[in-house]
């Protein structure tokens, strides 16, 4: 009897668990359905508002990165620090706000407060985003993250192959103002969601608790001082992990190779191919469909001691296929060139994150991931700035290959340090 009734306990845990999982999945995947509209309608309307401006276009995928290169430490404090909960509704609201001042703002092409709404979407966005990074370990196991975030990473794609698409029918048949209301109404659903996701972690025997208290001191007693007192916590743990400094530093070169691509690639595009920029959405949602069948098999088949290994395969994809685009002659060898891209990333980024939730202690992933946001932030803006100075004085295909280049060095790192290594 006693056998039956801990399997019986064991059974309820695992449906718990299941169903936080769940809500979790499903107010993503609706988050993501929205930051997909607002994606391509931002960087279609700018680059059409302003004539294609090289300049406007740095200030936009800027405006993206400063924010958590600025306050990445600040929110992963947070995420440690406070109810997550708390840090997700908060954010989902003020971002519906941010969406119907974009709405606004495209009525009349008023670029300067769109601007401003832009920066602050994206810095709310930060502390969202490590507030949802440090959530999700404690909603499944550790023998479970690499299929978790297989699923992550699967819905992701799904939506940036239906949100483009959408988003570019919108742009063509209606307005961009509609786009934007349709990612607010996004961040509403979103709340919604989590307010159920609430309910289930606040039940007894519930997978994990969401607020998480600051860490007590050497001496027994909590800490105490402001939220920066506990960020050297999350240096320490970076200084004192070879595993974790190897991990970071192989990511940090993605990081640069992916803004050079979130940059140039409009600018082929419109440029070097001569199409509407709208064309670009397909572009993404070409890249959504092969990356959707890439993540699909990294959930079914990535296993956590052979994730090290299938980061360093997908990172020299990554590279393969940035020189592809370089010297694509046309828009449809482009096309194999994002296809080979989407076909190395999702297996990349699943690997990448399990490895680091996995590897850092939860007590102390929040102030981690908001120190690799700052750092990675900070890689993207000089990725962005080379591509920008690239684009404007030598050859938008450029940046393709000098960005390949670029990451090589974390390419070998990844290959001698990660690729021979097994997750524990």
């Amino acid at each position: 009897m006693t056998v039956q009734a801990g399997f019986g306990s064991d059974r309820a845990e695992r449906g718990e668990s299941r169903a936080a999982f769940g809500l979790f999945y499903t107010s993503f995947l609706v988050s993501a359905m929205g930051d997909a509209f607002r994606l391509l309608a931002v960087n279609v309307w700018i680059f059409t508002a302003t004539s294609g401006s090289t300049g406007a276009r740095l200030l936009v995928v800027l405006l993206a990165n400063l924010p958590g290169m600025l306050l990445g430490g600040l929110s992963g404090v947070i995420a440690d620090r406070y109810d997550k909960y708390n840090v997700l509704v908060v954010s989902d609201l003020v971002r519906t706000g941010v969406g119907l001042g974009l709405a606004w703002c495209a009525l009349d092409s008023r670029t300067v407060p769109a601007l401003v709404l832009i920066a602050v979407g994206n810095g709310v966005g930060v502390f969202f985003n490590s507030s949802s990074f440090s959530l999700l370990p404690r909603l499944v196991s550790a023998e479970r993250l690499p299929r978790a975030n297989g699923f992550m990473e699967t819905g992701q794609w799904v939506v940036q192959i239906v949100g483009p698409s959408l988003a570019a029918i919108t742009l063509a048949t209606g307005s961009a103002s509609l786009a934007f209301v349709v990612d607010s109404a996004s961040f509403v659903v979103s709340a919604v969601i989590l307010r159920s996701l609430r309910r289930v972690l606040k039940a007894p025997g519930a997978p994990g608790p969401l607020p998480v208290a600051a860490e007590p001191g050497e001496d027994g007693e909590e800490k105490s001082g402001g939220h920066w007192a506990d960020f050297p916590d999350g240096v320490r743990i970076i200084r004192r992990s070879r595993d974790i400094r190897a991990l970071l530093l192989a990511s940090y070169g993605i990081a640069f190779l992916t803004a050079c691509t979130s940059y140039g690639l409009i600018f082929v595009v419109a440029r070097t191919f001569a199409l509407d920029a709208s064309a670009l959405g397909y572009i993404y949602s070409l890249n959504g469909v092969v990356a959707v069948i890439a993540a699909v098999l990294a959930t079914a088949l990535a296993k956590q001691a052979f994730l090290g290994r299938l980061m360093a395969v997908s990172m020299l994809g990554l590279c393969v296929a940035q020189v592809v685009m370089g010297v694509a002659p046309n828009i449809y060898v482009l096309g194999v060139g994002v296809a080979v891209s989407a076909l190395a990333n999702a297996p990349y980024n699943v690997s990448v994150t399990s490895l680091f939730m996995s590897r850092i202690p939860a007590a102390y992933l929040g102030r981690v991931e908001g120190i690799d946001t700052m750092i990675d932030n900070f890689i993207s803006v000089c990725g962005f700035v080379a591509a920008s100075v690239i684009v404007m004085w030598w050859n938008p295909q450029a940046v393709f290959l000098i960005s390949a280049a670029v990451a090589l060095p974390s390419l070998v790192l990844a290959l001698r340090h990660m690729a021979g290594e097994s997750a524990e």
